[in-house]
C-alpha cells in the first residue's frame, strides 16, 4: 500500500483497491518512511475503512489520541470475540470501546465511579453481549491492574449491541421521545448540528432510547447518588442546563419527574458529545 498521509509511526492513509481512503494501523509501519512510499504488507496490523471523510477524521482523531495500550488490547479482545461468537461487528466499536475503557479508568483513578442505571435491563434484553462484558471486566482488571465494577461490565456490553450489525427495533413512541429531547439539546446549543455517524451521538442515542423505553414501560426507580450528582452538576454546568430544559419537558408532556440519576446520566452524555462537537469543529 502507498503512504498518502504520515498520522504516526503507527498509522498512515492509505487507499484501497477502489480508491477509497483507508488507515491503517501498524507497529512502526511509518518509521522513516515518506508520503508516496510502499509500506510492508507485514507491517499491517488493522485497516479500517470510513464511510466518508468526517467518519475518517473522526477515526484518525481517536486513534491518535487513545494511547496504543488501550486500542491493542481492544482489537485483540474484540477479534477473539469475533471469532468465537461469530458476531459481525462494526469497526467503531475498537474506538468507543477503547475510549471507554480509558475513560474508566481515569475516572477511577480520581475516586469516581459511575452506577449503571441499564444494568438490569442490560442483563435481561441482552444476555450474551453482557456475558461478554463480564469477560472484557475480567482481563481489563487483570491487564491494568484495576478494580472496576461490574457495572462497567454493562456498559461495555451496550458497545457490542451498538456494533452488532442490523440493530435492534424501537417503537414510535421510542422515537417520539428521543426526537424531542434531541430537539432540545439541537436549540440549547445554538442549533447544533448533529452528526449520525459520530460515534458519542450513537452512545448518546442509545441512552436515550433506553431512558424512553424504561419511561414507556414504568421502570425508571433507581437509588439516588447524591453526591456524584452535585459533583457533576457542578462541574458541568452548561450540560446541566440544558438536562433541566429536558426535564421540563418530560414534567409537561408526560407529567414525570426526572431522578436525580437521569438527569446525571443525561448531563455527562451531554458534556461529552458537544466536547467533541467543539473538538471536531477544530481538526
Amino acid at each position: 500500500m502507498v503512504i498518502y498521509k504520515i498520522l504516526n509511526n503507527n498509522l498512515i492513509l492509505s487507499r484501497d483497491g477502489q480508491g477509497h481512503e483507508v488507515i491503517v494501523k501498524g507497529c512502526g509501519i511509518a518509521f522513516q518512511k515518506k508520503k508516496g512510499q510502499q509500506v510492508e504488507e507485514s507491517r499491517i496490523e488493522k485497516i479500517f475503512t470510513a464511510e466518508n471523510a468526517q467518519i475518517s477524521k473522526e477515526i484518525q482523531g481517536y486513534l491518535t489520541a487513545i494511547p496504543e495500550k488501550y486500542l491493542d488490547f481492544v482489537e485483540a479482545f474484540v477479534n477473539e470475540v469475533k471469532e468465537k461468537e461469530g458476531m459481525k461487528l462494526n469497526d467503531s466499536i475498537y474506538f468507543s470501546l477503547s475510549d471507554h475503557i480509558m475513560g474508566a479508568i481515569s475516572r477511577l483513578e480520581n475516586g469516581i465511579r459511575l452506577q449503571n442505571m441499564l444494568l438490569l435491563d442490560i442483563k435481561q434484553l441482552y444476555h450474551k453481549e453482557y456475558e461478554i462484558g463480564l469477560e472484557l471486566l475480567k482481563k481489563v482488571n487483570e491487564m491494568f491492574e484495576v478494580d472496576l465494577s461490574a457495572d462497567e461490565a454493562g456498559f461495555f456490553a451496550l458497545h457490542f449491541v451498538n456494533a452488532e450489525d442490523g440493530g435492534k427495533t424501537d417503537s414510535y413512541q421510542i422515537s417520539i421521545i428521543v426526537h424531542q429531547i434531541l430537539d432540545i439539546v439541537e436549540k440549547y446549543y445554538d442549533n447544533m448540528e448533529f452528526q449520525e455517524d459520530n460515534l458519542y451521538y450513537q452512545r448518546f442515542l442509545t441512552h436515550l432510547k433506553y431512558f424512553a423505553q424504561r419511561f414507556l414501560h414504568k421502570e425508571l426507580h433507581y437509588d439516588e447518588n447524591q453526591e456524584l450528582f452535585k459533583i457533576i452538576k457542578e462541574q458541568y454546568r452548561e450540560a446541566y442546563g440544558c438536562v433541566k430544559m429536558i426535564y421540563l419537558m418530560m414534567e409537561e408532556e408526560y407529567k414525570y419527574a426526572m431522578t436525580e440519576d437521569e438527569m446525571l446520566y443525561l448531563t455527562i452524555h451531554i458534556q461529552k458529545i458537544t466536547e467533541d462537537h467543539k473538538r471536531l469543529k477544530n481538526l
